[in-house]
């Protein structure tokens, strides 16, 4: 387990031992983002992680003066969060993955709005990612394990699986190292660790960076309404989902019908605002109705190659706004 520490962390440490206020928010607020981005992987939702942090910050306020500064900081809020988000996570329900299980939906079949609140697995947007001084590690972190395609995977592991997983391969801890931090054996973390990279579903369809040509050919499409244009872009198994209405539809033939049915609607004009989620090319989604642009939610067409294999449409409007971009245009 490597000690990162910055040159003035110990300075601040003493100091927030203390008592001192100013000194704590100095020493934790540089851990914020890498902290978020764990709490994501481990819960798969922007609220949950946020308020994970938060409560991290408050146990390590609690608990400050029993760290002795002989190991990483960083590591010993990862360890405090982490023990949160598995007391957290036997009260929570599953996440719905994407695409979804069971047949796919009829595409001359209006989808009806939700009955209940579902809990869906949240695109990460880029702001998480930035870091006045990212470390190499944390650079690593970032390309290999915040794709959609290892989230929807990670989320279907049970949670101690899930965290062993992250603690092992993520962050490359010894098996001693996560089995301290969990409270386990060795033989335990081993165990899930190998049950773990048996259950992990490998992504069907493995993301490749979109060709721009290609990108730029879906967004004129999307926005001038060509949906034949926008069709022979997509792969002949290619699927389409819109969270949270609880439908998707699979193939060139069923999404077309789709579109045309649900989404490129007579007197309705679209436009997609560039956004990057997951480390992948995503889109605001404005909706044009007489004067102006309003929020109606974020785009993630996935591509393998030059086609697209996944498109799927959140229809929530907070997330443009969770993403950075206007609300109206």
């Amino acid at each position: 387990m490597k000690n990162i520490q910055t040159p003035i962390e110990p300075e601040h440490l003493t100091s927030a031992q203390a008592g001192n206020t100013e000194a704590f928010t100095s020493l934790v607020e540089p851990h914020r983002k890498p902290l978020l981005v764990h709490c994501y992987r481990m819960s798969g939702s922007l609220d949950d992680a946020e308020d994970i942090v938060q409560e991290t910050f408050i146990r390590a306020w609690e608990k400050l003066k029993s760290f002795d500064g002989s190991g990483s900081f960083r590591n010993w809020l990862y360890v405090i969060a982490t023990r949160l988000w598995l007391d957290e996570a036997r009260k929570r329900k599953k996440r719905v993955l994407l695409p979804l299980e069971g047949d796919s939906s009829n595409p001359d079949i209006p989808p009806m709005p939700p009955t209940s609140p579902a809990s869906w697995l949240d695109p990460l947007p880029e702001s998480w990612l930035t870091s006045v001084d990212p470390s190499p590690e944390m650079i690593r972190e970032r390309r290999e394990s915040i794709s959609f395609a290892f989230m929807v995977a990670l989320q279907k592991l049970n949670a101690r699986q899930r965290v062993v997983l992250i603690l092992r391969e993520v962050f490359t801890w010894s098996a001693e190292e996560t089995a301290e931090a969990l409270g386990l054996t060795v033989d335990s973390v081993n165990n899930l660790l190998y049950r773990a990279r048996k259950n992990i579903e490998p992504s069907r369809n493995e993301s490749t960076p979109a060709p721009k040509q290609h990108l730029d050919q879906f967004v004129n499409a999307w926005e001038t309404g060509d949906v034949p244009s926008l069709i022979q872009l997509l792969h002949e198994k290619a699927t389409f989902a819109m969270p949270p209405m609880g439908v998707w539809y699979a193939g060139r033939k069923s999404v077309q019908r789709a579109l045309q049915n649900f989404v490129f609607l007579p007197n309705v004009k679209w436009k997609l605002i560039p956004a990057t989620a997951n480390g992948h090319p995503a889109f605001g989604i404005y909706r044009g109705e007489g004067k102006g642009y309003h929020a109606f939610g974020l785009l993630l067409p996935v591509f393998t190659g030059d086609v697209v294999v996944e498109v799927t449409a959140f229809l929530s409007p907070q997330l443009v706004s969770r993403f950075g971009l206007e609300m109206q245009l």
